[in-house]
């Protein structure tokens, strides 16, 4: 059994900033530990807008507190997020996510796993898993 607390979490390595200060993922499971999907508890700063594109990786997103929207590059949708909001990039899609006035915070399960360093390359992607771990 993995039991974890946050705060063993807080000021590990599994603890990840985002280099423009947009946002810290604090990582509970990783590739690593065997589970097939690695789960993070995000927090994206308030005011803040980035651009994501899982091309290699599909997330599920649940809300729990905040206020923010996703929009979609390739046909300009717009979809609030709140608490109690699920969402879920089955189709890689590429967006901008927003976080209000609050910060988001956001729960995060990511198929293949995270090896646990990365943050968003210059096209807003996690590097390609290694052959470990294949999506579904």
């Amino acid at each position: 059994m993995i039991v974890r607390n946050i705060k063993d979490i807080e000021g590990s390595d599994r603890e990840i900033f985002a280099k423009n200060n947009n946002w810290v993922s604090k990582r509970f499971l990783l590739e690593e530990d065997n589970m097939g999907f690695s789960f993070h508890e995000t927090i994206i700063y308030a005011n803040t807008e980035t651009l994501i594109w899982y091309k290699n990786h599909l997330e599920a997103v649940y809300c729990i507190e905040g206020e923010g929207e996703i929009e979609t590059t390739d046909d300009g949708n717009i979809y609030p997020i709140k608490n109690g909001i699920m969402y879920a990039l089955d189709k890689n899609d590429r967006h901008y996510l927003r976080a209000y006035e609050n910060d988001l915070k956001l729960l995060c399960v990511f198929n293949p796993p995270l090896v646990g360093s990365e943050v968003h390359d210059k096209d807003g992607s996690y590097v390609k898993p290694s052959n470990k771990s294949k999506m579904s």
